[in-house]
């Protein structure tokens, strides 16, 4: 006699599961979504994204596509209540490590966990702990404009700038936490005010933000490595306070930045900002 076959099934999702999948997520017991520029179901197509079924209903979905191909970030893990969300990782993570590990380039598989039961989870399965994202906020007048008589320009930035932007992008950040050009693309498309710095007519410093409500958020900051500790991260975030504070009206700007990056840490609080006390923690998974 042949075994009963199991009522559960994993299948890749695709764009045409948006509507089925847009319902589900409506209805999650136990939902991760990852701090992204893009909502999860934008991620349809892109493979690892995995369903979960019984009987041809969805009860769990796990999607982690790398984006830029070095680095693959958990962008939505959700699953039902009627089943252990621990047992629902273990179905899809094993197909999503599958995929992942046949990729031209194998690459670093990264999670934000924003809550506790998620973190546990990713400690069960050999995730490690590689840093904290922190939280500042700024709600002062802004600071008083500099005068670095270097030739340094802040100017408003426009789509011929992003190839440059991207480049600077790659240059200040970990690899983790590098953006492709079509992130870099979607940021400034979302973004209220985003700026650069030039010297000499060269890009070497950005930052892009957006108003919300009352108050702003600063998304993305960064200077070129050959052209740090000239003061150009701080005459960005002085315009930044100027633009949001003083001719937006809103009661300040929030930011996240890692607890391991000191350089940016010491720039964000000599300009005046103080870190809120909340952190999250961000796990690397040694497969």
């Amino acid at each position: 006699m042949s075994p009963t076959p199991s009522p559960y099934g994993l299948r890749p999702a695709h764009p045409e599961d948006r509507l089925l999948l847009s319902r589900f997520l409506n209805n999650t017991a136990y939902s991760h979504r990852h701090l992204d520029w893009r909502e999860p179901l934008e991620w349809l197509g892109r493979q690892p994204f995995v369903i979960l079924e019984k009987n041809h209903e969805v009860q769990a979905i796990l999607s982690c596509p790398a984006e830029p191909q070095e680095v693959g970030w958990v962008r939505i893990f959700a699953a039902g209540g009627n089943l252990s969300p621990a047992w629902a990782w273990n179905m899809l993570f094993e197909r999503a490590l599958s995929t992942l590990s046949a990729a031209p380039v194998k690459p670093t598989l990264v999670s934000l966990s924003l809550q506790d039961w998620y973190t546990d989870m990713l400690l069960a399965n050999r995730f490690t702990h590689h840093q904290d994202i922190v939280v500042l906020a700024y709600d002062d007048p802004p600071p008083a404009v500099l005068q670095l008589g270097d030739g340094l320009v802040v100017r408003e930035m426009h789509t011929p700038d992003l190839p440059a932007v991207v480049a600077v992008d790659n240059l200040a950040f970990e690899s983790i936490w590098r953006m492709s050009e079509d992130d870099i693309t979607r940021a400034y498309e979302k973004s209220t005010h985003k700026t650069v710095a030039l010297l000499d007519d060269q890009i070497v410093g950005y930052q892009m933000s957006a108003l919300s409500g009352f108050s702003a958020h600063l998304a993305r900051l960064a200077v070129s490595p050959a052209f740090q500790h000239r003061r150009i991260g701080y005459r960005l975030l002085q315009e930044l306070l100027e633009h949001f504070i003083n001719l937006q009206g809103t009661w300040g700007v929030t930011l996240n930045t890692q607890d391991t990056n000191y350089a940016s840490l010491a720039l964000y609080q000599k300009v005046g900002f103080r870190l809120t006390g909340e952190r999250f923690p961000v796990f690397v998974h040694p497969y």
